[in-house]
């Protein structure tokens, strides 16, 4: 399933096949066709994979930033600085998430597993908007997970080497500030 993420995230959903993804993973043709009947069900299994490692991921890194409570001012660096390292290390990782939730809202069977992945951000969106001192984390939660979304699929469209420093940090800075106005502030 690793070497499948590997191809979507080169090539898009369309060039999985069999073929590519055995020789991405350097193993027998046979042995993908053995575990997994039809490109269907290797789609089907790498996005269940997919959403399993982004569900794990995700939790470690609200629950980290919210186990050191930050003040607002600090929580937008802490957000900033960790998603772009992980959008730096495993950019493939982004790019097979959004080509395969693109490829859930095709295929009902992959949206559980895609509602899920949703689910879980906005659950976690909402514990940093909570521990950054949102007076309505619920109703933050959507504009969290909205603008993270959007600032990460533009910086994998049109790469930006100043993307922490120009873009994501002063975008969560701001939005963090705006969330928390009326909220009172941490120390």
């Amino acid at each position: 399933m690793r070497a499948t993420l590997v191809v979507i995230a080169a090539h898009g959903t369309a060039g999985v096949t069999h073929r590519a993804v055995a020789a991405e993973a350097g193993v027998p043709l046979s042995a993908t066709t053995y575990w997994f009947s039809s490109r269907d069900d290797l789609l089907e299994e790498t996005l269940r994979y997919a959403a399993r490692q982004e569900i794990e991921r995700f939790e470690r890194l609200v629950l980290d930033l919210a186990a050191r409570d930050l003040p607002v001012s600090e929580w937008a660096g802490a957000l900033a600085a960790e998603m772009t390292d992980e959008l730096e290390a495993h950019p493939g990782r982004h790019l097979a998430m959004f080509e395969l939730g693109l490829e859930a809202a095709r295929r009902p069977a992959l949206r559980p597993e895609a509602e899920q992945v949703r689910a879980t951000h906005l659950r976690l969106a909402e514990l940093g908007a909570r521990a950054a001192g949102s007076d309505d984390p619920a109703a933050d939660a959507p504009i969290i997970v909205a603008t993270l979304s959007g600032l990460i699929f533009e910086q994998l469209a049109a790469p930006r080497a100043d993307f922490r420093e120009r873009v994501l940090g002063p975008a969560l800075s701001r939005l963090f500030e705006r969330l928390t106005a009326a909220a009172p502030q941490l120390a």
